[in-house]
Formats: structure tokens, sequence, C-alpha cells
């Protein structure tokens, strides 16, 4: 079972705004979180899992996710778990959202994991919103690599 932060759960934003047709996908960003990070700023994680955060950017907003996968082989490899997501990019947001939600053959977790980063993103490009932190988590990037084992950028 993996554990995904709150807005995983909620439904994603139905929209026909012309911004957030316009606004293309254009990075996304991986990371996966030491030990003593995960610790310090996922207060549900284990030990027993990786932790970290998963952005998605366009030109005037990004999304976040938190994730926690269990420490298995299937997600040792994060480059290669990650890789799925490359379809998302040069999407409209709108697209990505109707296109996340439909792929049944990522597995619930990363598609999970899409649709609420793409969630936020949507609700960020919504109300204009660029956030500092997620929760107690500081979202500065230099920040984030020196708290992570692994990251990936596609």
């Amino acid at each position: 079972m993996t554990k995904l932060i709150e807005a995983a759960l909620a439904p994603v934003i139905e929209t026909t705004s012309p911004a957030l047709n316009a606004e293309l996908i254009r990075c996304m960003e991986i990371y996966r979180f030491d030990r003593g990070s995960a610790e310090r700023f996922i207060p549900w994680s284990d030990r027993d899992w990786n932790c970290g955060l998963f952005k998605i950017s366009c030109k005037d907003a990004a999304g976040y996710a938190e994730y926690a996968l269990p420490s298995t082989r299937e997600f040792a490899d994060l480059v290669r778990w990650a890789s799925v997501f490359t379809r998302l990019r040069g999407m409209p947001v709108t697209e990505a959202v109707r296109y996340a939600q439909k792929q049944q053959q990522w597995g619930s977790v990363r598609m999970q994991l899409a649709v609420s980063a793409l969630a936020d993103l949507e609700a960020n490009l919504q109300q204009h919103i660029t956030r500092k932190r997620l929760g107690s988590l500081p979202l500065e990037r230099s920040f984030l690599m020196d708290c992570s084992e692994a990251y990936y950028s596609f």
C-alpha cells in the first residue's frame, strides 16, 4: 500500500479555463529524500519506505505531491519508475489531468501521484499561487537537492 498526501484523494478540478488549456507542462522533477529528511518533513514516513516529492511545472506555476513508496526492488530505480511521466511533458494542463486519470497501466501509485500533483498545479494556476512551502517542507530547489539521495528531472 502506498501513502500519498491528502490532495491525492481530493477531486480533480474540472475546468474549461482558457489559461489552463494554454499552459503546457514544461518540466517535472522527482526527489527521493534521504532518511533523515524524510523523517523530518514527512511525519507519516517510515524507515521501510522511500519518501519524496514530485513536482510538475508549467510557465507560471508548479504542482506538488509527496509520496512514500515501499523500499522494494520495484521502486529502487527512481528514473525507471518515474519515466512514465515523461508522456505528460508538452501537454496542456487540463489534457494532462484527463490523460493521467486514464493510465491504469501505470499502476495506481503512479497514477495517483500524477493526478495529485496535477490537481495541485491546477489549483495554483487558477489562484495564481506560488508556493514557498508544502506543509513544513521548504520548496526551494537547492534545499530539496540537499535533502535528496536521488533526483530526476525530465
